[in-house]
């Protein structure tokens, strides 16, 4: 008899633990999507240990997104540059059209100034990004 009576309860914190979990399309959610073509390094947590040591912890295929609830920022390797623009509005679910993102901006890697390549932060923003080679005119023109 006293193990129905605990099943409400159960069932109960199960619900509550479901609701308050936080999901993708959550508000604080940092969504970080891959407009390019080109893989992009993803960066979960800022805290130096990562998957590819010293790197990113998972690659964003293109015209994806990096799949968890907060992205903290990119890896940009060298040779390479990204073309971001913060999401204005929009969850991975309803994503940002062109009227709901904000400037374009640049972050480069040069092979001679960032051998090792180059980190991205993102802050409690959320943006699209796309990796292009350096010698593409759009690392260098809006």
């Amino acid at each position: 008899m006293r193990k129905l009576a605990w099943a409400p309860v159960i069932a109960l914190v199960a619900g509550l633990l479901t609701f308050l979990t936080p999901t993708a399309a959550s508000a604080d959610a940092i969504e970080v999507r891959n407009t390019g073509s080109y893989d992009i390094g993803a960066i979960r947590w800022y805290d130096g240990v990562y998957n590819v040591p010293g790197k990113y912890d998972a690659l964003i295929p293109a015209g994806r997104f990096s799949g968890w609830p907060t992205t903290a920022g990119i890896y940009v390797g060298p040779g390479y540059c990204v073309r971001f623009r913060i999401w204005l509005r929009g969850t991975e679910q309803n994503p940002p059209g062109a009227g709901d993102l904000g400037e374009v901006n640049f972050f480069r890697a040069d092979a001679f100034n960032f051998p090792n390549g180059r980190h991205l932060l993102f802050g409690n923003s959320s943006w699209d990004v796309k990796a292009l080679p350096l010698s593409n005119s759009g690392c260098w023109n809006p």
